[in-house]
């Protein structure tokens, strides 16, 4: 992170918070790692006051944890965790786009196809600013496959999950280096979205957060042993 430029008073605390949201989703800061408020108020340039309060947020969000007496740290990878989350994505995600795929538009599956092509070009998996990019685009691809079933509290309810489901998918692809065989996922889940089968559609997504899930477990149970 770099330091803050000046920046309005009532908007610091959020310009912090997507900062730090960055930081942690794309790496910078490891699991469990202790997130110090006094040493990030001091490299950003600004007071402690809207660091905290962008700590509280993330916190919110579940991707930072409240240790009494030691601050702030990033969520521990615990299996059960990244099964129970994965649960979660699983049982919104295929709600959504049963939704979804019925209520597509024409302009709904070129956004769909649109995205899956930019997906289509291989992050550089050493570089941390590309493989970001390439997530962030995975986010846009599948806000594209699910917005469409125009179900605002289901979709509010993925939303506020998805800053844990990123931090673990993010951490799945950098631990494992694998994007070709999501981005073959993602190329299968496009092809239904457009066909509009629904079964085979609401299949796929439910196998693409398991195998994701399986990924990283594998991962994580090997660094625990």
């Amino acid at each position: 992170m770099t330091a803050l430029e000046a920046t309005n008073t009532s908007t610091l605390p959020i310009v912090i918070y997507e900062r730090l949201q960055s930081a942690i989703l794309n790496g910078a800061f490891k699991p469990g790692q202790v997130l110090r408020q006094e040493d990030i108020a001091t490299h950003l340039g600004v007071s402690r006051s809207p660091v905290r309060e962008a700590l509280s947020r993330l916190e919110a969000d579940g991707i930072v944890t409240s240790r009494p007496h030691r601050g702030y740290a990033v969520v521990e990878f615990e299996p059960a965790q990244i099964e129970e989350v994965f649960d979660l994505r699983c049982l919104l995600e295929s709600e959504l786009a049963r939704r979804a795929i019925r209520r597509r538009t024409e302009a709904d599956i070129s956004r769909v196809y649109q995205t899956v092509h930019e997906l289509s070009t291989a992050p550089d998996l050493t570089d941390l600013a590309s493989l970001a990019k390439w997530h962030d685009l995975h986010t846009s691809f599948h806000q594209a496959l699910l917005e469409p079933s125009a179900s605002p509290h289901h979709l509010n309810a993925w939303r506020h999950s998805y800053n844990l489901i990123e931090l673990f998918t993010r951490a799945e692809s950098r631990m494992t280096g694998n994007v070709r065989k999501p981005q073959e996922e993602h190329v299968r889940l496009a092809q239904a979205f457009a066909l509009g089968d629904e079964e085979s559609f609401v299949a796929l997504t439910r196998r693409h957060s398991h195998h994701t899930r399986e990924r990283l477990l594998t991962q994580v149970n090997q660094l625990q042993r």
